[in-house]
């Protein structure tokens, strides 16, 4: 069964509608008769003032709009800390700026069908802009306007309803579940409360210290947060003696007010962790999912895989440079290739994601900033 979330009618002022406030008398309000009470002895309050409903913040109604819309890998990350925000035709799009470029993370927030009008809107506004992981109905409205548009690497699905770990193609993932277990480890769901934060400072900090990028990253991917976030899901790989050696925080994915998948957006292992532990992990929280009813889940951006000649006018240079990082980011930046290698085990539908750049030939400053952007540089 699809996991709902359920939002008080009182309390909460959708988009741009307004809200009507109630004319509440009592408890029951005007159209509701307070029941009879079955004795004198009946305790039912009558009368009590109703408290008003908390006032509605430009962050609570991006939240709503999310539940609404929020059903891309990149969705959730659109509300990560530190960014800006342009609002209009029932939606919003998340960007922030580097080196004079405005960059756009992910598709809008917003009703598909105002797409166009919310892009054409915002590239009014900031001209020097590039949109970063878009779909290719994005793609498509952002070539109408005459922006050069490239393959920028494919995201991968996994169909919940029908998906599972058998087959010789995913024994790595049974293998790693049964070693996990046989060691004596122990995956569990918990909130932030439940785990002691010092200890994953610290298992953050030495994972960090193994990465040639020592600095937390932002906007292509979400920083980490160590309080609990709506909706977010966290599974704990426990040693024998509870400690938390690897975990995998999972962000939502929501249509129309429900929770309809997951998507793994922040990954932590210590060097204590066993081989194959964020394989154990993604497979319990997997078959947890599918239990749950939910109906995908989303294994984010395989970068710069697989890219070639775009079905728009674009940037061969550009496209020249993402062909040419994938074979030799390992090197300085991330093994790309290893990346895709990776994801490549859990059989998923592939699908093309897309950047969109204003300019045809000055995009070497464009990557520059975009990576001072994510702190890659």
């Amino acid at each position: 069964m699809t996991r709902r979330r359920i939002v008080h009618p009182l309390a909460i002022r959708f988009l741009n509608r307004g809200a009507i406030q109630p004319q509440l008398k009592g408890r029951w309000g005007p159209h509701f008769q307070p029941p009879s009470p079955s004795s004198i002895f009946d305790p039912t309050p009558r009368d009590v003032p109703v408290p008003s409903p908390p006032p509605i913040t430009a962050s609570s109604r991006r939240l709503e709009m999310f539940y609404r819309y929020g059903n891309f890998t990149m969705a959730y990350a659109t509300l990560q800390p530190g960014m800006k925000y342009f609002e209009g035709h029932g939606g919003y799009l998340a960007y922030d700026t580097s080196l004079g470029i405005t960059f756009v993370l992910g598709d809008p927030v917003a009703p598909q069908e105002s797409y166009p009008g919310l892009i054409k809107s915002f590239i009014e506004k900031h001209p020097r802009s590039c949109f970063c992981q878009v779909s290719p109905q994005v793609a498509a409205i952002l070539s109408r306007l005459g922006w050069y548009v490239s393959q920028f690497g494919a995201d991968m699905e996994l169909d919940l309803p029908h998906y599972n770990f058998d087959g010789p193609q995913k024994g790595k993932f049974r293998q790693a579940a049964r070693k996990v277990e046989r060691e004596g480890y122990t995956i569990v769901e918990r909130s932030s409360g439940e785990i002691d934060r010092v200890s994953l400072e610290s298992l953050s900090a030495s994972w960090r210290a193994t990465k040639r990028v020592k600095r937390e990253a932002r906007f292509l991917v979400r920083p980490m947060s160590y309080e609990d976030e709506p909706d977010v899901r966290k599974f704990y790989l426990l040693d024998p003696t509870g400690e938390v050696v690897s975990f995998v925080a999972f962000d939502p994915l929501c249509e129309r007010g429900e929770t309809i998948g997951y998507s793994p957006a922040i990954k932590r292992r210590s060097s204590a962790a066993p081989t194959g532990a964020e394989e154990a992990i993604t497979k319990f929280a997997v078959e947890r999912f599918r239990t749950e009813g939910l109906r995908v889940l989303r294994l984010g951006l395989l970068p710069f895989y697989q890219v070639e000649d775009s079905e728009f006018p674009e940037s061969v240079r550009l496209k020249k440079v993402f062909q040419w990082l994938y074979r030799t980011g390992d090197r300085w930046i991330y093994s790309f290739r290893g990346h895709a290698d990776f994801k490549h085990r859990y059989r998923g539908t592939l699908s093309k994601v897309y950047f969109g750049t204003f300019t045809r030939w000055r995009n070497a400053i464009n990557l520059i900033a975009l990576m001072r952007l994510c702190r890659f540089v």
